[in-house]
């Protein structure tokens, strides 16, 4: 692909410096303001011819432009058809030397047809005022009109006649200096005035994307907002803006699928909207029975064409575009018409589509005027989706371009019969799908897998826990695990075992999950967490902790208080007390007692006492109750 001669990036350095065209008219920097428009077609012709002979050939080269290597592939490419003459192999090398200075075609043009073909530039290139007033007014981003530069040229000119009276300087016309603005470049006056952005898009090089040779070999894909607000089916209330993912193969440019939502781009739009352009469409026509034509779109997309959205780059996309074989295209930024299908097609959607129907929204306040598109909108979800059905399929890839060249449909069927793509079928149409889903990895635990709070498992993870161990240096089992967006009751587990994915039913849960999207499980769980929230009695427990706080300082203090004379058959003495749930729960009078034995004297058979000798001998609970039956 040949990039645009004209404006290079190399360009965006270039300034006015009046300085440059005080040279002299022989040399190259003499024509820094002429474009190839300035020259006739003959000699626009040469130039181009030689720019796309260095190009075609330093594609090819393999070394440096030599006889050796630049001769053959110059015989090459005359013998492919590329080019219809040959020039000399000297000739092609001194081209590319010269272009290489400054990669402006201009230099690959004859300096004697610069002569003759252009106005003379010394008439103006001493004009100091003119260049002043050229960079400081007209060449900004306030975008000064040209009355306005001319005023301001002719200030300086008189601001300098009254401080230079004896080197006065004259003023050109109006008219003359409005034919030195219009002989400035173009692209530079963009450039300075729009910036890169906007000049780059202006001057691009048409068609300048890669051609594909067969139907889904270039797959391209975007999201837009539609000019519409739909109504809810049931409610038959304003929902707002639905978004919409389309895919067009570049070979037929056919539609070849899409994807309405009212969420955000995100990974799962693609997803659906892949999956939609990647099989076939029999469900589809059985859903809308007076879509009259066929929709025969599907197969393996080689390549799909993206910008340079998150959702693009997300590691889910990733991995199922490595999985199925598809390779990912990234669009430069701020280059939209490296991927032109797409683009073109949101404004069909909206210009010829769209712009039918009730509820249809603007993009200025101006256009909106005296109109409510909320108020206006009378179109359900689901009646629309079916006139997008019909329009896709029976208007949009059955009519023919405006410059009568081709039919998307007729395309595509001549492209399908020469190249048919890989078409996904049974087994490899559930993997396909299955392959789409998110991805996660979880720990195989013994309630099995868990993802959001839900487990997951069945009689086949059990097993593969049972009879696989942990890889070496592990503890657990980490599992590829994917799940479908649209519902939680169910993940797909893949087993390296049995080299496949399993159904894994959900085991857990607070409410039915059966076709809950994740989405609305989120929201579902976020609600219920809310309402708990609102229905704890935050006082209640902060009292109740307050007090179990209280009662474990006490232990603690009553522990450490005791720990110095703690007594032995503690356990024994419990038993002897009786503290169970049903009767003591404490052995305190007890264990005082015991603390205090030194001070206590126990009483026995008419007032006799024990001395401190024969208390210690008692004291030993677990030597006195040890061989007592329990009851």
């Amino acid at each position: 692909m040949l990039e645009d001669p004209f404006f290079d990036e190399s360009l965006a350095g270039i300034g006015f410096s009046h300085t440059a065209c005080k040279k002299s008219r022989d040399e190259i920097e003499d024509v820094a303001f002429i474009t190839i428009d300035d020259l006739d077609e003959e000699c626009a012709d040469k130039a181009l011819f030689k720019y796309k002979v260095i190009k075609l050939v330093n594609k090819r080269l393999n070394g440096g432009w030599t006889k050796k290597n630049v001769e053959p592939i110059i015989y090459e490419l005359y013998n492919e058809g590329f080019i219809d003459k040959k020039p000399g192999w000297q000739s092609v090398a001194r081209w590319n030397a010269k272009y290489r200075v400054d990669k402006n075609l201009l230099y690959l043009v004859d300096r004697r047809a610069i002569k003759n073909n252009f106005c003379d530039f010394n008439s103006f290139s001493k004009d100091t005022f003119f260049w002043d007033a050229i960079e400081k007014k007209y060449l900004t981003r306030v975008r000064g009109s040209v009355a306005t530069t001319y005023q301001f040229y002719k200030d300086l000119i008189l601001i300098h006649n009254n401080e230079n009276p004896d080197n006065k300087f004259v003023a050109v016309g109006r008219s003359a200096f409005y034919d030195r603005v219009k002989k400035l470049p173009p692209y530079i006056c963009d450039l300075k005035r729009y910036g890169k952005r906007y000049a780059d898009k202006k001057y691009r090089l048409i068609n300048s994307f890669k051609k594909s040779t067969r139907v889904m070999e270039r797959v391209e894909i975007d999201h837009t907002a539609l000019d519409l607000i739909l109504l809810d089916d049931t409610l038959n209330i304003p929902i707002g803006r639905p978004f919409i993912t389309v895919l067009i193969d570049t070979f037929s440019k056919c539609i070849v699928g899409f994807y309405l939502s009212f969420r955000g781009p995100s990974y799962n739009s693609v997803r659906c909207a892949i999956i939609n352009a990647c099989l076939d469409k029999e469900d589809v026509l059985k859903k809308y029975p007076d879509v009259e034509k066929d929709w025969p779109c599907q197969g393996r997309i080689e390549t799909l064409v993206v910008d340079n959205g998150a959702e693009f780059w997300s590691k889910d996309l990733e991995r199922f575009s490595a999985s199925i074989g598809m390779s990912i295209e990234y669009n430069p930024v701020g280059k939209p018409w490296k991927k032109p299908l797409v683009e073109r097609i949101f404004n069909t959607y909206n210009t010829k589509f769209v712009h039918q129907i009730p509820g249809k929204t603007f993009s200025s306040a101006k256009d909106l005027e005296g109109y409510e598109p909320q108020k206006d909108a009378l179109l359900p979800f689901s009646e629309f989706l079916y006139l997008l059905h019909i329009w896709v399929i029976d208007i949009y890839n059955q009519q023919s371009n405006s410059r009568k060249t081709h039919i998307p449909a007729l395309s595509w069927q001549v492209g399908y019969e020469e190249f048919p793509p890989v078409i996904y079928q049974g087994l490899e149409k559930q993997r396909f799908k299955i392959e789409s889903f998110p991805t996660v990895y979880r720990d195989l635990r013994p309630i099995g897998i868990e993802v959001d709070h839900i487990s997951y498992s069945n009689e086949a993870l059990v097993e593969f826990r049972k009879n696989n161990p942990p890889p070496l240096g592990q503890t657990k089992h980490k599992l590829c695990v994917k799940r479908d967006p649209s519902d939680v009751s169910y993940v797909y587990v893949y087993l390296p075992n049995l080299e496949k994915y399993i159904k894994v039913d959900a085991t857990s849960q607070d409410f039915s999950l059966e076709g809950v999207s994740i989405f609305q499980y989120q929201v579902m769980r976020k609600a219920l967490t809310r309402y708990i929230d609102a229905n704890v009695d935050h006082a209640g427990l902060a009292l109740a902790n307050m007090k179990l706080s209280e009662r474990m300082d006490d232990i603690s203090n009553l522990a450490l208080a005791n720990k110095k004379s703690r007594s032995r058959g503690m356990k024994s003495v419990a038993a002897f007390v009786g503290i169970d749930s049903e009767g003591e729960t404490s052995f305190e009078s007890v264990h005082n007692n015991l603390k205090n034995k030194k001070d206590t004297k126990l009483s026995f058979f008419e007032g006799e006492t024990l001395d401190d000798k024969k208390l210690k001998s008692i004291d030993d609970w677990n030597e006195i109750a040890d061989n007592l039956e329990p009851y």
